[in-house]
């Protein structure tokens, strides 16, 4: 009787530790996501609607540079192009990733072959490539998280820098091509100025899975969910 209930102890024990071990795993997983997967050739495909009009749109990562603890991305195509009417183009915008992929710097115009240049230049100690303004988002961990421009994050108005609001589980199987494995967390983000409001909502280890857009003033009312994606 004492020999089995050893046995049936010890095996109490290696159950424990596997159900630590598969947790540890798990939770290892979700925090080794990028929040934004920027490998060359990675692609985002959406279908929405823009003032009640159908609308198809394509992000494009077309250009990456690492050095050090840095990444820097070129991508083509962002959801606000649309907003510049029938003629809209994709435009050219780059993300600074730096701190252990904790923080995504947007960037464009001339600054994005500035960047490109400094990094490609292995001298040099790299400052003021980016300010908080140009902060896009950050490392998202649950909600009542706010983010942005250091001047305007302690507005008691709420507006002009970024909100967690939400956060849920996220099944992406109506997602086509893309063959990576969750588990995945959607959080939503909101920024908010007197004259309009974006929406985002991002799952780590994917990215932009949809963005609204609504202005409060002239009619201007976007909405795009990703539909497919092809991520290495």
């Amino acid at each position: 009787m004492k020999r089995q209930g050893l046995i049936n102890h010890i095996i109490r024990l290696l159950l424990l530790l596997a159900v630590i071990v598969i947790s540890s795993c798990n939770n290892g997983s979700k925090h080794d996501q990028a929040l934004i997967p920027l490998q060359k050739g990675n692609f985002w495909k959406y279908s929405g609607s823009y003032n009640g009009k159908p609308v198809v749109f394509r992000i494009t990562v077309d250009y990456v540079v690492k050095q050090g603890g840095m990444l820097f991305a070129v991508l083509k195509g962002f959801p606000s192009d649309i907003l510049a009417g029938q003629d809209w183009e994709a435009s050219d915008w780059g993300l600074l990733v730096v701190g252990d992929g904790q923080y995504y710097y947007k960037l464009t115009g001339a600054r994005i072959d500035s960047v490109k240049n400094s990094l490609s230049d292995t001298e040099g100690i790299k400052a003021s490539l980016v300010s908080d303004k140009d902060l896009f988002i950050e490392a998202l961990y649950d909600t009542s998280q706010i983010f942005g421009e250091a001047a305007q994050i302690t507005r008691a108005d709420g507006n002009y820098f970024w909100k967690v609001t939400e956060k849920h589980a996220f099944e992406p199987s109506s997602i086509r091509g893309l063959k990576i494995h969750g588990p995945f967390d959607r959080f939503t983000l909101i920024y908010q100025t007197i004259a309009d409001e974006i929406t985002m909502d991002i799952v780590p280890g994917i990215g932009l899975v949809r963005y609204r857009y609504s202005h409060h003033g002239t009619p201007g009312e976007l909405d795009l969910r990703l539909t497919e994606a092809g991520l290495k």
